[in-house]
């Protein structure tokens, strides 16, 4: 039986919340659908179906994560992705050091073993706060993106090897193991 699976780096409530804050007024616009707070996550892989009695091999191999530092990490900014000149995905930017970038890195090497696939697209570290479906109000986005706050710097001490379950509602994540990070010294 195959799972759908990702790994992620675990972000602080506190970030969210922040996150959230800034963007208040703005986020009870009724016709685009929020991220839940309890879903945003850096995605470090998509995996995607995975069969399920191989993630104990999987959890071993992915080990080398605990021997990785606490990530400090920036927040600095909003963007969009887009398909076709229409936004898809409204976002938070992230800047991330060079060793989050081969830790990724590491992640899709070690997932080769299992016939995943390396990502062709370069890494854009990202929350993704909403999903931008059919309608969209450019205008609206517009001033979204353009929100200004103070950047913020905080630090992720997990990561984490999800379970992606589809429902009518939308997806739910649960989590099948969490990697600690050490504490730098």
């Amino acid at each position: 039986m195959k799972i759908r699976t990702f790994i992620a780096l675990e972000i602080p409530e506190y970030v969210i919340e922040y996150i959230f804050s800034i963007l208040s007024k703005e986020s009870q616009h009724k016709k685009f659908k929020w991220e839940s707070k309890e879903k945003i996550h850096l995605t470090l892989k998509f995996i995607g179906d995975f069969e399920q009695d191989k993630i104990l091999s999987l959890i071993n191999d992915l080990s080398f994560l605990e021997e990785e530092k606490i990530q400090r990490i920036e927040l600095k900014n909003f963007g969009m992705f887009y398909n076709k000149n229409a936004p898809t995905i409204f976002w938070a930017g992230l800047n991330i050091s060079d060793v989050l970038f081969s830790i990724v890195e590491r992640i899709e090497n070690t997932l080769i073993k299992y016939d995943i696939q390396k990502e062709r697209r370069k890494f854009k570290p990202h929350l993704t706060l909403m999903r931008i479906k059919n309608y969209y109000d450019i205008d609206f986005l517009t001033r979204l993106k353009d929100v200004n706050f103070e950047p913020v710097v905080f630090e992720s001490d997990k990561i984490v090897l999800f379970k992606s379950e589809l429902h009518p509602t939308g997806s739910v994540y649960k989590s099948l193991h969490k990697f600690q990070l050490k504490k730098t010294e």
